[in-house]
């Protein structure tokens, strides 16, 4: 007797993902051959590759060996706020009045218009503090261990006019929680880490709607884990000038006076930059109008305004308010001796969709800090050109200052 299996629309469906799947793998398979095994270029990327895997792994050991110490670090602050809250019961007055003075600074504005006295364990409160502090002040200082009672002879005050030891504008130097810091800790990334895989992973069971606010969240949290960046300078939303920050530096053969000549009044980004279309200076040199090539080729026009010009050093700029892309730059010559100079270029910008954006243009090839490296070399090479020219001729380079 045959068996034959029934083959319905319902199991062409259910193969239909598998086989896009598998389109799709492939398609990526062959284009990274393509890419590597070009006859052209290919070697290069090939060394290329295996640079960034070694670089890779070596930031994987050395963030493993941060993420060890820390946790064994923590570990022991731990155990030490627990002996902290059973044996600093036993603290004598001396120790426990400069716990107080400690514990004053994070929930009173003016820390030192408030004297404390200890007497037997029995806290003492005098002098003046502003009025919205008592209550939390009052609290911190009865958690702390060994206080028996706090007293509270301190004059609460709705304002500090006329009051000498209030003025200055003193603030409560209150902790801040890990996760709302701008900088993470190599713990804090791994648990947030940990907990972004696991939303990803119970998002599945979970219903259509709730399941992508999980995922959505998911993936937030393990974008903040991994860059250590916060989410407005991953977004790009709010996030001012400083969502990406790119700096490099080359050495050129050729005396500061040329190259300040060529590069103080920016004239000559537009011949040694292919994305920079034009650049003009206004009369009063204190405004720069640029064109530059934007997304998919379009041209993008901003003003900057100058912010700092040493002479033969340093110039500094920034975009003016209300520009597409806010950012600000920054070219230093460092005299090195025997007629060469260091070139540093610092550029910190805001694209669209933050850093969140630099990092997909680094991955379809559109690195800013590599195109930066590719404008300083094309500098190098046209300013000691021009300096050679200039040699063969016997001119002499116009000095700063003339």
């Amino acid at each position: 007797m045959s068996t034959y299996r029934d083959v319905s629309a319902g199991d062409g469906r259910s193969r239909l993902p598998i086989v896009l799947k598998s389109a799709g793998a492939g398609a990526c398979a062959g284009a990274a051959a393509v890419y590597l095994l070009d006859p052209a270029r290919g070697r290069a990327r090939r060394a290329r590759v295996r640079d960034q895997a070694a670089h890779a792994t070596h930031e994987v050991r050395d963030g493993a060996g941060v993420l060890s110490r820390d946790l064994g670090n923590r570990g022991r602050g731990a155990g030490a706020a627990l002996r902290y809250q059973v044996s600093g019961r036993s603290a004598d007055d001396r120790v426990l009045t400069e716990r107080i003075r400690a514990e004053l600074g994070r929930h009173v504005s003016h820390p030192h218009a408030v004297h404390v006295t200890v007497e037997d364990h029995v806290v003492t409160l005098d002098g003046d503090l502003l009025a919205g502090e008592e209550e939390r002040a009052r609290k911190a200082v009865r958690r702390i261990p060994g206080v028996k009672s706090v007293v509270a002879r301190w004059t609460p005050h709705l304002d500090p006019t006329g009051v000498p030891t209030l003025q200055g504008p003193g603030r409560p130097r209150e902790p801040v929680p890990e996760l709302l810091q701008q900088r993470w800790s190599p713990t804090a990334r791994f648990m947030a880490g940990v907990a972004a895989a696991y939303a990803l992973t119970a998002a599945r069971r979970l219903p259509g709607p709730l399941s992508w606010v999980v995922r959505t969240a998911g993936v937030a949290v393990a974008a903040r884990a991994l860059t250590n960046l916060p989410l407005r300078r991953l977004t790009g939303v709010n996030a001012g000038r400083s969502a990406v920050d790119v700096a490099e530096a080359v050495e050129i053969a050729a005396p500061s006076e040329a190259i300040w000549e060529l590069v103080s009044d920016y004239s000559v980004f537009a011949r040694v930059m292919p994305d920079v279309y034009e650049v003009r200076r206004s009369p009063d040199g204190e405004l720069s109008h640029w064109m530059i090539k934007g997304p998919a080729g379009v041209p993008i026009r901003f003003d900057a305004t100058e912010t700092k010009r040493d002479e033969g050093k340093e110039i500094a700029w920034k975009s003016t308010e209300g520009q597409l892309i806010a950012h600000t730059g920054s070219l230093r010559l460092v005299d090195r001796g025997r007629g060469r100079t260091r070139v540093q270029v610092r550029l910190t910008y805001n694209p669209v969709v933050g850093a969140a954006g630099h990092a997909i243009a680094r991955l379809l090839g559109a690195d800013p800090g590599h195109k930066l490296r590719q404008d300083l070399a094309r500098l190098k090479q046209h300013v000691e050109g021009e300096h050679r020219r200039r040699s063969v001729r016997g001119e002499r380079p116009v000095t700063v200052g003339t």
